[in-house]
């Protein structure tokens, strides 16, 4: 059991160093593919609308992941599981896009699965970030 010294003093640690190495190698990661899909996007002439539309959920997808780790990066300390509830916002909703494209595309039982995966996701971080902010 963690005594409440611990809890109080674990408050002002600065974040960790894999947290933040993990952090970084996401930015970079997500800035990487918007950069490939945008630059294929604005080079190719006359791609259809749905995969125009594709190019668009990545670039958006994408964007929202960077925005996650520039948060995650500015923070000076702990940050009581706001980035994994972020992130579980962010998953739900690419898995509803994911759903929507496949049903779009005739496939309209195979997004189910990942929509469930990624709201079960979101349930866990909510729950894990009310039991530390009682904590």
């Amino acid at each position: 059991m963690i005594s409440a010294e611990d809890t109080i003093a674990g408050l002002n640690d600065a974040l960790s160093l894999r947290r933040r190495v993990r952090s970084v190698v996401q930015l970079s990661g997500a800035g990487a593919v918007v950069a490939l899909v945008a630059v294929l996007w604005l080079t190719e002439d006359g791609l259809p609308v749905r995969t125009q539309v594709g190019f668009t959920a990545v670039v958006l997808a994408g964007l929202a992941v960077m925005a996650r780790a520039v948060y995650v990066l500015r923070q000076r300390g702990h940050l009581f599981a706001k980035d994994k509830v972020i992130a579980g916002w962010i998953a739900s909703g690419c898995a509803v896009l994911l759903a929507i494209g496949l049903a779009l595309a005739g496939h309209i039982g195979l997004g189910a699965p990942f929509v469930l995966a990624a709201v079960a996701y979101l349930l866990f971080t909510h729950r894990a970030k009310r039991r530390l902010e009682r904590r």
